[in-house]
């Protein structure tokens, strides 16, 4: 997994943690399946640019810091 997945998923991770929502649930609000999510999460499938849209979309904290900070964990290694 790159660094900005990792960042990405860490940032995904989290807001499931904090809002309380269950991955099913945000599955359904990104339009896909909840084994989908799943794969997606643990590395096995990458998030796409759509993801990312809809993500920012239902209120995922996912700006472009983001991609700075995944910048920074990749040279920090």
């Amino acid at each position: 997994m790159t660094a900005t997945q990792t960042v990405i998923t860490r940032l995904i991770k989290n807001y499931l943690h904090d809002s309380g929502i269950t991955q099913k649930a945000l599955a359904a609000d990104l339009g896909m399946t909840q084994p989908t999510l799943s794969r997606k999460l643990t590395g096995i499938r990458m998030w796409s640019l759509d993801d990312l849209d809809r993500l920012i979309q239902i209120g995922v904290p996912i700006g472009l810091d983001t991609f700075g900070a995944a910048n920074r964990e990749e040279y920090t290694k």
